[in-house]
């Protein structure tokens, strides 16, 4: 991305934890004139906003409102605004208090947090021309399994469309119990699928899945019990993960390194949940494949708006 200072972004989830300070490294970048944060709170986004301009000395912070569980807030957001050279869609977690509860689309808490609301963001920004440059969508480790941390590996029997659409409406869940570390890892699995698919189709753009790794201060466990989250974030993150402006990094690199390839889905090197980041078709050959690819893509699509 050529060094400018005209340039603008989009930040799902921009008034906390990594993208706030996604928010706050773009802007001492020098290269975005305007950083636009959704947020689900007002008051919280009014906040952040004026943290961000105390921490960088900018005033090139701008809230908007976004719920991404709720598409008809999605859709307006997309009538709102103009043209962005980046989109970087940080926003998700582990599906709220109810994750296996379903949507009126008939997808779970979890996917829609996580991808459907950015699918249909994307998608739709894509349609109308909105979008410059390049998406980064925030992905994780538990697409492929973390075991230190009992995100179970992601398995499946077929990676038919039918096999990823039923993860996507928790019939998958139907005849066995509720797992929901095992949840977010193949929402976060058919999240990246989804992104390569999109890179075949856009090849005039760069579309990358970018994993901030461990990372600690974020709020990626709001939805657990206190006690979980405590641990967490006290113990776990502390003995094996990053700071949070490591975390945020990762991401930041996707929207201004241009030498990361589209469609390549960016974490952590073998079992680490840290360190350099590598393609993680070394890690799973599915990651790689485009029938696989294409069928998540293709069962997402089932749940969108026609």
């Amino acid at each position: 991305m050529p060094n400018t200072s005209a340039k603008t972004v989009l930040i799902t989830g921009g008034n906390t934890g990594i993208g706030k300070e996604v928010a706050r490294q773009l802007a001492l970048s020098g290269r975005f004139a305007k950083i636009y944060l959704t947020s689900r709170n007002s008051d919280k986004g009014r906040a952040a906003q004026a943290s961000l301009e105390t921490l960088t000395g900018y005033s090139k912070f701008e809230v908007l409102p976004l719920e991404l569980s709720d598409l008809r807030s999605v859709e307006t957001l997309v009538e709102r605004i103009e043209k962005m050279d980046a989109i970087v869609m940080n926003a998700g977690g582990t599906g709220g208090p109810t994750p296996d509860a379903l949507t009126p689309e008939g997808v779970t808490e979890t996917f829609a947090s996580n991808v459907l609301g950015h699918v249909v963001l994307l998608e739709t920004m894509l349609e109308k021309g909105l979008l410059g440059e390049v998406a980064v969508l925030a992905g994780s480790e538990a697409a492929r399994g973390v075991p230190k941390l009992r995100f179970p590996r992601p398995k499946f029997e077929t990676r038919s469309v039918e096999e990823f659409a039923s993860v996507i409406d928790g019939s998958f869940f139907h005849d066995r119990k509720f797992d929901r570390m095992l949840a977010y890892g193949q929402v976060k699995y058919i999240g990246a699928l989804w992104i390569s698919a999109l890179a075949r189709k856009h090849p005039h753009l760069r579309f990358l899945t970018v994993s901030p790794g461990n990372t600690a201060s974020t709020e990626a466990l709001r939805d657990h019990p206190a006690i979980v989250n405590f641990l967490a974030q006290k113990v776990m993150l502390r003995l094996m993960g990053h700071p949070l402006h490591v975390g945020a990094e990762r991401l930041v690199d996707g929207v201004l390194n241009e030498s990361l390839v589209s469609g390549i889905f960016y974490a952590s090197a073998g079992k680490a949940i840290t360190g350099p980041v590598v393609d993680q078709a070394e890690v799973d050959p599915d990651f790689g494949r485009h029938y696989v690819q294409d069928n998540a893509y293709e069962a997402i699509h089932r749940f969108t708006p026609q």
